[in-house]
């Protein structure tokens, strides 16, 4: 019956794109040469029922029975399923998608095409649209009080956990300048400009900018996107060309009151769109994204109509994902990525997990590399470099004018600004957007010299880099090290110590902007985004301490800065990450490092550098270099300026290794038809343990197998679609060798790999062994069956009960830890036989942003005891557990061989302060606690110093926690934005206590 109605909607759905002119433009729009053909077809898995749609120039046709050569097919577990898809919207449609009611095999861009559609036609969603809109439509300024009223009102402005402070009093590390490095006298209430800023960032809301799209599509349509749409460009050319002309036209905005020049978006808040990567993902929600649950976002009627009429039907084919398939004719790598419980490839989206080279644009200028790229061009007779030369040329142009557009903008709103009126907050405007007109002509054109020339000179550069690499995982790098020199210049220009003191609050304040500039963009999350990377923002890696190239003690003022501003602004980013070396840096840094952890609640994190670096070494990087990693993301390292790794290629889940032993290579989930994996046996022919682990390995490697193909083939992709000149310009290689990061080019080339749920595998392999094998308490096909019942019946809670018996990965136990050992170095040497696209490693690591929450609510139990659909632990974070395990957990993480995980590792707790200790006795018990784990050989340690009462007040009151950010798994986010799921996987961490 639902079938049916489903068929007869369409009709009607047939009707009114044929015959209503506001709809038939949807389908067939000859004034910009938009026809979508396309050849859908519906079905259920056991091909008992059938029906598809045909969109062919205009025309649709509506038929039962199967099709052939289908553009798409949408294939349901059920008819039940199958029949809902008419009367759920676009965004049930993809949790439907997500959860696996129903999967897809071709067009993903026809299936997001079609869902648009129907929510269009049948659900009136942008009439719907257009009615919120009127209702709540007004400008960011009439909501928002100005700077002055500000200045004149109480309790606009600090909130949130209250901070403690210790003021240390005396100079540690290599710091020159500080008397007290800790800067424990100030708070964000010494800072009113910092206070207005944070205070307009919390109170706008995200909105989708549309301006980068629409001009990238402007101009491909005008010169041709490939060279079978007239383009004959070689693609650095044509995308140095390209970046230039989103410059040329990228609007100059200076915020009120802002130090920093420049935004990334039109928007305060602006949500950033790569068409010719994900954005597409966006279409079905276009008219109900403002209304959905979770971290909705604005959206102006004229941006949401272009981008659908415009926009989107340009990109539909032309983007990464679609034309890979189109290149590879939809191999079984990708169809694997596409139900989702199984691997994610960031290359879809983005490749911009790295680094720039910063201090070549302080040092050298914009202008004297574009300089290089000249003469490298004239010197060179390879007409394919010398056109990418070109490409890096344009590219840098474009950069340089829209400075300069920036500077024409600063001098612009001082030319409106009356300075004959009195107030003295009029004059000092005036004169700093003056100030900002000189910094803008000069950089990053040319070398900085001032530290407000340097801050302005990294944004205006971090601005131009995200309209060309997405604003996912591009890292920030060591902005200490960097910072430093013109910071000691700032000093030196004078021997007043009254003068030193407001040069270094100034410093402060123009830090705390930059900070506040960082955030004013979000990644776009479609809503099964939300499912997935919930609250997950750009993770801005920014890294601090840790030592120089040297191996000298590299924490200076501009440290312990940082680290103040973190403190005092309590963001979600930029994502701190604090490098530790246990022999160099002091015990006063690290004690630092758990202060702001306390007092942010879970920022930064901290690196053993000592074991980094070894592993960096492993790896083949000299040790010089090794010495100057930074986070890139997440937790993962990168050589600054010199090393493309896109470090998070891809997040892998192991445990579905596991759910397809245990079903001889069919994942339940996913489909009980489809015969996903290799045949290892039934259960009933394992005689022995080993056996068992052979065969979860060769699932294992199925998996490895499939995703690095993939990552390959979407590589591959990127070399031919996006290019990054601009990106490239800024790293050691490409000027060098005249090709692109994508290319490799780098010093540098690897890939990194996130692999999620190692410690479900570690557990339910212990139970296996101990329950199957060793004691024989039950056979390995009843247990199968008791882990479908999700452990429910007499027997099935009996058997539940032996296996929280056993002891777990973080309990110090010896087998336990055997086994994960053994776990890693397979992993670790599977992924290091195979090499990338651009002939480099790929690197194994142990984090899982929040996809342990999302792959684990798409997964059934486990033999460890883990119940269906539950999260799964974070990172290499043992399961929850005994409140006094603390130490054992330490010691079982920290026992796994760092060298095997050279794409680093989160180990995430949840350490509460006992509210009966001093501030003094709590940083002891922090420092403690890192210091035996890195002394021990640990890589990587995170908090979250929230208690679970706070968290569940939290859920319960969202209204009041807008500010509390969680550490997840390698990243920050606000608790509030996260959905349920991963609200309840934060709270049911095991909470320790400071003892």
């Amino acid at each position: 019956m639902g079938t049916f109605l489903f068929r007869t909607i369409l009709k009607l759905f047939k009707w009114r794109l044929e015959n209503s002119s506001k709809y038939r433009r949807l389908i067939y729009d000859e004034e910009n040469g938009y026809i979508f053909n396309a050849r859908i077809l519906f079905k259920t898995e056991n091909d008992e029922e059938a029906f598809h749609i045909i969109f062919n120039d205009g025309k649709v046709t509506i038929n039962k029975g199967s099709l052939e050569d289908p553009t798409a097919n949408l294939i349901f577990k059920d008819s039940k399923d199958l029949g809902k898809l008419y009367r759920t919207s676009s965004n049930d449609q993809m949790v439907m998608l997500l959860k696996n009611k129903f999967r897809y095999k071709g067009n993903m861009s026809d299936i997001l095409r079609f869902s648009f559609l129907t929510g269009r036609v049948l659900q009136s969603t942008r009439k719907k649209f257009m009615k919120r809109y009127k209702k709540k439509a007004k400008n960011t300024d009439d909501i928002l009080v100005s700077y002055a009223e500000f200045l004149r009102m109480e309790n606009l402005g600090e909130n949130g956990k209250p901070k403690k402070n210790k003021i240390l009093g005396y100079k540690v590390d290599k710091v020159k300048y500080l008397d007290d490095p800790y800067l424990g006298k100030y708070s964000i209430d010494d800072f009113k400009r910092l206070n207005y800023l944070k205070y307009r960032h919390f109170n706008v809301k995200g909105t989708v900018s549309s301006e980068r799209a629409v001009h990238l599509t402007e101009y491909f349509k005008k010169y041709g996107f490939l060279k079978e749409d007239g383009n004959e460009d070689t693609p650095g050319l044509r995308q140095g060309k390209a970046l230039k002309y989103l410059l040329d036209n990228k609007t100059p905005i200076i915020h009120n009151w802002d130090l920093i020049a420049g935004t990334t978006t039109t928007k305060e808040k602006g949500v950033l769109l790569f068409p010719e990567t994900g954005a597409v993902a966006i279409w079905p929600e276009i008219y109900t994204v403002d209304d959905r649950e979770l971290n909705p976002y604005e959206i102006i009627p004229e941006e949401a109509d272009q981008l659908c009429y415009e926009v989107f039907p340009f990109w539909a084919n032309r983007n990464i994902r679609e034309y890979c398939r189109k290149m590879t004719d939809n191999p079984l790598s990708q169809q694997l990525d596409e139900v989702w419980v199984l691997y994610f490839m960031w290359k879809t989206q983005t490749i911009s997990h790295t680094i720039p080279g910063f201090p070549e644009v302080l040092k050298r200028g914009l202008l004297d590399i574009k300089r290089e790229a000249e003469q490298k061009e004239k010197h060179t007779k390879n007409q394919e470099k010398k056109d990418y030369y070109k490409g890096m040329q344009f590219a840098l142009e474009g950069v340089i004018n829209y400075a300069h557009n920036l500077s024409e903008k600063a001098k612009e709103m001082a030319n409106d600004i009356d300075d004959s009126l009195s107030d003295p907050l009029v004059k000092q405007r005036k004169k700093e957007l003056l100030k900002l007109a000189r910094i803008c002509k000069k950089v990053p054109m040319k070398p900085a010299d001032t530290f407000a020339e340097a801050i302005n000179s990294i944004w205006i550069t971090w601005v131009c880099l995200h309209q060309e690499s997405m604003n996912a995982g591009l890292s920030l790098g060591r902005l200490d090290q960097w910072l430093q020199p013109y910071f000691e210049k700032e000093m030196q220009a004078t021997n007043s110590q009254e003068k030193r003191q407001e040069k270094i609050e100034k410093i402060i304040e123009l830090m705390g902007c930059f900070y506040l500039r960082a955030v004013d963009h979000l990644p776009l999350v479609p809503d099964v985004g939300n499912y997935l990377f919930g609250g997950s923002s750009s993770d801005q890696a920014l890294t601090v301490g840790g030592v120089d190239e040297n191996g000298e003690n590299a924490v200076n003022d501009m440290t312990y800065i940082i680290l103040k501003v973190t403190e005092m602004l309590t963001l979600r980013d930029p994502n701190v990450n604090a490098r530790c070396h246990p022999e160099i840096n002091s015990r006063e840094y690290l004690d630092r490092l758990c202060e702001v952890n306390i007092n942010t609640s879970a920022t930064p994190s901290i690196h053993n550098d000592k074991q980094m670096i070894k592993a960096l070494v492993n790896q083949g990087i000299d040790l010089e270099d090794a010495r100057t990693w930074a986070a890139t993301g997440c937790v993962e390292p990168t050589i600054c300026g010199k090393h493309f790794g896109h470090t998070n290629c891809m997040l892998l889940n192991t445990v579905a290794a596991m759910e397809m032993v245990l079903n001889n290579g069919i994942h339940p989930v996913v489909s009980e038809l489809w015969q996903l994996g290799p045949e290892t046996g039934h259960l009933n022919n394992f005689g022995s343990y080993d056996e068992f682990l052979n065969a979860y390995k060769k699932q294992l490697h199925f998996l490895v197998d499939n995703s690095v193909e993939y990552n390959n083939n979407l590589g591959k992709t990127h070399q031919k679609l996006k290019p990054t000149p601009f990106l490239s310009s800024l790293i050691k290689g490409p000027k060098e060798k005249g090709k692109d990061l994508v290319d490799g080019a780098a010093i540098y080339n690897s890939s990194g790999v996130a692999l999620v749920g190692l410690t479900d595998v570690i557990d339910s392999l212990k139970v296996v062994k101990k329950l199957v094998y060793d004691k024989q308490v039950i056979d390995l096909p009843t247990l199968n069956d008791i882990i479908k019942n999700n452990f429910k019946g007499e027997l099935g809670e009996e058997i539940y009960k032996m296996i929280n018996k056993i002891p777990k990965f973080g309990s110090d136990n010896p087998e336990s830890k055997e086994i994960g050992q053994d776990l890693v170095n397979f992993l670790y040497e599977d992924f290091l036989s195979y090499e990338n696209y651009r002939g480099g490693k790929y690197m194994v690591g142990f984090w899982s942003m929040s996809n342990h929450v999302a792959f684990g609510t798409l997964s059934g139990a486990l033999p460890s005891g883990r119940k269906a659909n539950k999260p799964y632990t974070p990172g290499l974070t043992p399961a929850p557990g005994k409140k006094d395990e603390l130490i054992q957990n330490i010691h079982s993480v920290a026992a796994l061989d760092a060298l095997k995980m050279p794409n680093n590792l989160a180990f995430n707790i949840k350490l509460i302060p006992n509210g009966l200790d001093t501030h003094e006795e709590t940083l002891n018990y922090f420092n403690s606690y890192v210091k035996s784990y890195f002394d021990l050989g640990g890589m990587q340690m995170q908090f979250n110093v929230v208690s679970s009462d706070v968290l569940r007040d939290a859920m319960n009151h969202p209204e009041n926690y807008g500010w509390l950010i969680v550490r997840i798994s390698g990243y920050n986010a606000y608790f509030v934005d996260l959905n349920k799921d991963m609200q309840l996987e934060l709270i049911e961490r095991t909470e320790y206590a400071t003892h």
